[in-house]
């Protein structure tokens, strides 16, 4: 039978229970921190120009998780967070990698127009006429 005093241990219990399991969630301070740096890493990388999107998406779940972990709401708080690292360290390394593609762009333009000068030189050496020596005229 189910009486009064076993009702009031159960509440307790179930209290102190979600007592327990609020404290055990630690604010995920530490994973915001790290998904803040990995962007402001990847801005400096210039993502914002190279990678809009995946930085875009970065600052979005990073918003997020500093959103749920003021709201007390670790696990959405750590995802979220554990989330916006990967996306801005995509974006670091797109971003990084378009720069480099652009750099070797920029180094294949550059030979190419050295080749074309060299090639032209050597061509207008091998087609002028030799210089004619003037002789005296009677």
């Amino acid at each position: 039978m189910i009486t009064l005093i076993g009702i009031r241990n159960a509440l307790w219990c179930a209290v102190a229970f979600g007592i327990v399991a609020c404290a055990s969630t630690p604010m995920p301070a530490d994973k915001i921190a790290v998904a803040k740096s990995s962007v402001e890493r990847a801005e400096q990388a210039q993502a914002a120009q190279f990678a809009q999107v995946e930085l875009a998406t970065a600052r979005n779940k990073l918003v997020v998780a500093q959103t749920a972990a003021e709201k007390r709401d670790a696990e959405l708080a750590a995802r979220m967070a554990d989330q916006a690292d990967v996306d801005a360290q995509l974006a670091e390394s797109t971003a990084r990698a378009k720069q480099q593609e652009q750099l070797v762009t920029e180094m294949d333009a550059s030979l190419r127009d050295l080749r074309e000068e060299a090639t032209r030189h050597s061509g207008a050496g091998a087609t002028t006429p030799p210089p004619q020596t003037s002789s005296p005229q009677q």
